[in-house]
């Protein structure tokens, strides 16, 4: 007679509680607060945008680790770009573009979930996500909202050289992020 030991399965799609989601939002403004800072080294675009992306995926790390669930970094874009729409008046296709950054990085996580690992507690599998986040976020700001919703002219040169310390800005943005998520999950349980 075999004995087999069944695991209780991880459910994958958890529903958000009020704190979740309060948390969320209270990240979303973190991040356009953050805005002003890049805003304000405008003298240096287009490298400024570094810190964009940075503070971009430093936060959408963070959300993932101190939350915990699939669809965690979306909301957190969604608290983020609902202020940018009411408050900095953003236009519909500025905003629809900058929801889909978060897409391949959720989609990560919820494959990582699916194989039986869990991603918010590895800093390898967060460090992907990082790189996923930053990836989209450079491939659509610097070749489709730049050059095509917001009518930008940039050399090409210039262009590649302010994507690819942008990417780096990214990743290092994300690795920090999992660092700053896995100690304030620490703080509030």
């Amino acid at each position: 007679m075999t004995a087999t030991a069944s695991q209780p399965k991880t459910k994958i799609l958890q529903r958000f509680t009020a704190v979740d989601l309060v948390t969320l939002a209270a990240l979303g403004g973190i991040y356009r607060v953050l805005w002003y800072v890049w805003h304000a080294l405008a003298f240096l675009y287009p490298f400024n945008l570094i810190l964009n992306t940075l503070f971009f995926c430093l936060i959408g790390v963070a959300a993932a680790t101190i939350v915990r669930k699939v669809g965690a970094m979306f909301l957190f874009n969604v608290a983020a770009m609902a202020i940018n729409f009411f408050v900095q008046g953003a236009s519909l296709i500025e905003v629809a573009m900058c929801l889909t950054w978060t897409l391949a990085a959720e989609l990560y996580v919820y494959l990582r979930l699916r194989s039986g690992a869990d991603p918010f507690s590895n800093f390898r599998d967060m460090f992907i996500v990082g790189i996923l986040l930053s990836l989209v976020w450079v491939i659509s700001m610097w070749y489709v909202l730049f050059p095509f919703v917001f009518l930008v002219e940039i050399s090409a040169a210039l262009t590649l050289a302010a994507a690819a310390a942008g990417f780096a800005g990214g990743v290092a943005g994300g690795a920090m992020g999992y660092g700053l998520g896995s100690k304030v999950k620490g703080l509030i349980g």
